[in-house]
């Protein structure tokens, strides 16, 4: 794989010593990626909560990998800017991710694993400020063997939600980023 030498160090650091591999793989966006955001391709939401716009997120994946407990793994990151005067929640406990083989044939559950900075269920994003959280999931098989998958999230407004659902494919030919990176300068795929 092209990319493969341009993150094996910062990978195999990430993941334990762990290298690129039949594992290792990346998910993009299915819907149109925000090119003005830096970072990993990421899908822009803006999100409307009593008849407001209320913030704006962005949402990528990381790619899956293999843990150094050889638990087949993936990590989906979430950028939220309150654009309010009062708090937003991120409902973890709403949080979930839906995974496709190849064929598109539903699998097996993906489990939460945890939730970095590690938080409360609720998560609360302050008034006129950007909380960055990334999301890891147990995959119930190995990376390459998903073809495709949903993220599922809510973000409250007192007794109003925004539920959405963000699409991934897998894209092996995609730039790794170092899984729970947050988003930063995008450097090219040698």
């Amino acid at each position: 794989m092209r990319h493969c030498l341009a993150i094996l160090a910062a990978a195999a650091a990430a993941l334990g010593g762990a290298a690129c591999g039949l594992d290792t793989t990346s998910f993009r966006p299915i819907e149109r990626a925000d090119p003005s955001h830096a970072g990993p391709p990421s899908v822009a939401y803006d999100i409307q909560l009593a008849d407001k716009l209320t913030a704006r997120a962005h949402v990528w994946s990381s790619g899956g990998y293999v843990s150094p407990g050889d638990q087949p793994m993936t990590h989906v990151g979430f950028e939220i800017r309150s654009a309010i005067a009062r708090p937003l929640t991120f409902d973890a406990d709403a949080l979930e991710l839906v995974v496709f083989d190849r064929d598109g044939a539903r699998l097996p559950p993906a489990r939460l694993a945890m939730i970095t900075p590690r938080s409360p269920s609720l998560i609360i994003v302050q008034p006129a400020s950007t909380t960055m959280l990334g999301a890891y999931f147990e995959l119930p098989v190995r990376p390459r063997n998903v073809g495709s998958m949903q993220v599922r999230w809510t973000v409250r407004l007192d007794a109003e939600e925004y539920r959405q659902v963000t699409g991934f494919l897998r894209d092996d030919d995609a730039q790794l980023v170092e899984p729970g990176s947050p988003p930063g300068p995008r450097s090219p795929s040698s």
